[in-house]
């Protein structure tokens, strides 16, 4: 089921901003646990989370938790009093439920008998079956035993190609929610960005129209404006809340909380700029050229260019690693060229195309990326799976393409704790809906 809708101060930044997009996909059931217990019980002895999207953060599934001693028992959900372990155990999180008392974010107080509600979160770090034991470790006259649930989730991912009319093509767990095909437009569409919770997506034409579907919302558009160049590309904010538009000059224009970096707009080009790509935390942007030439704006570093190489073929776009720490460009022939931490997968730069290369998308891993051309071809590398191609699918000529979800957790940070303890945003960004087993 889908719902619409950084160290110390560095690092939990970034990942609070990230945090701040991430989509409430999946719904957990919980199996009943049996009979209380002398110490420490739990009404459920399995929570399943069913599929959610990489990138994304699951809606709550909550369980009570009882102190059965005869002592008020305090329980630190970020200390060893709560432990994950198995193969994804960096996949989970816990919180205290609404009605815990305690310190409000991570700390239980549960006098004698007393018990409380606890959430559970799952954010996917990987395709496929990801499970986990959470154990919980009483204190006070509790502290000679402990509790376990069993956790269970599948991570999912998918993709959006998109047409120059504005017809879209889905792929894997991508959500479909409409597209222009049979309306007159001013101007061809030249790219789709999705919301980054797989609950909706926009698209941007060449005079800076922007079309909204599914929960993205509209904050302005440069459609009423004359343009120097035309639009080529678009960009959201961490927070879905705002988005970049970028003209070929290099012009930069900006809705919602979308801030203004820079721009190549008053430079005389060698290539006209051909897409751009946020930071992370959206304190930054990279502006690409068809000569590879990158340009850095905001937070946003560099790492290399292709502007000082002889390309065989111009560079169409680019994407950023999870963590911004590098970047990939690719060209029409589909030559790919890794900077910073960005890894080389493979590339079409040796295959006979039917039709050039158009755009890519980066795996919420950072473990591969997909590549689309005009045709509606698909060629996926690293991690990146295949789930069909627009070939066939009733579109016309193929501007772009796009990943839904958003960069895991896991691929931004390695610090497990520290997503653990920040879990708590979701927990005082959204109001939960418990669900008591």
């Amino acid at each position: 089921m889908r719902s619409r809708r950084g160290a110390a101060v560095g690092l939990v930044g970034a990942l609070v901003a990230a945090l701040s997009v991430i989509g409430i996909d999946g719904v957990g059931t919980g199996e009943d646990a049996g009979a209380s217990s002398p110490h420490l019980s739990v009404t459920v002895s399995l929570l399943t989370f069913g599929s959610t999207t990489l990138g994304t953060v699951s809606a709550p599934d909550t369980f009570t938790l009882t102190n059965g001693g005869a002592t008020t028992d305090t329980i630190d959900l970020q200390t060893d009093d709560l432990t994950f372990t198995g193969p994804a155990a960096d996949d989970y999180a816990a919180l205290p439920g609404s009605n815990c008392p305690g310190n409000g974010t991570s700390t239980i107080v549960l006098g004698a008998s007393a018990s409380c509600l606890v959430d559970v979160y799952f954010a996917p770090g990987a395709r496929g079956q990801r499970n986990a034991t959470m154990e919980i470790h009483g204190s006070a006259d509790t502290s000679s035993g402990s509790v376990s649930i069993s956790l269970e989730g599948t991570g999912s991912i998918g993709y959006y190609q998109v047409d120059d009319q504005g017809n879209v093509a889905v792929g894997g767990d991508a959500g479909y929610y409409g597209g222009l095909g049979g309306q007159t437009l001013n101007q061809p569409i030249v790219a789709i960005t999705p919301t980054g919770d797989d609950g909706g997506y926009w698209l941007v034409a060449a005079d800076g129209g922007v079309f909204t579907f599914g929960d993205a919302l509209f904050y302005g558009s440069a459609g009423n404006l004359v343009l120097n160049q035309p639009i080529v590309g678009m960009a959201r904010t961490s927070d879905a809340a705002g988005y970049w538009l970028v003209a070929a000059d290099g012009g930069v224009f900006t809705y919602g909380d979308a801030q203004f970096y820079g721009s190549t707009g008053n430079l005389v080009l060698n290539q006209p700029i051909v897409g751009m790509a946020p930071t992370p935390d959206g304190g930054g942007y990279w502006l690409v050229a068809a000569d590879g030439g990158v340009f850095t704006y905001g937070d946003a570093q560099f790492y290399g260019s292709t502007g000082n190489l002889v390309l065989n073929q111009p560079i169409v776009g680019m994407a950023p690693t999870p963590d911004g720490g590098g970047y990939w460009l690719v060209a029409s022939d589909g030559g790919i060229f890794a900077y910073g931490d960005a890894q080389f997968y493979g590339s079409t730069g040796n295959l006979v195309l039917n039709q050039p290369i158009v755009g890519m998308a980066a795996m919420p891993t950072g473990n591969g990326y997909w590549l689309s051309a005009a045709d509606g071809g698909l060629f996926n590398y690293g991690d990146a799976p295949f789930f069909g191609s627009a070939v066939g699918a009733g579109l016309g000529q193929v501007v772009g393409m796009a990943s839904d979800g958003g960069p895991t957790l896991q691929a931004q940070f390695d610090v497990p704790a520290l997503r653990r303890a920040h879990l708590e945003e979701i927990e005082s960004a959204r109001p939960a809906v418990p669900r008591e087993h």
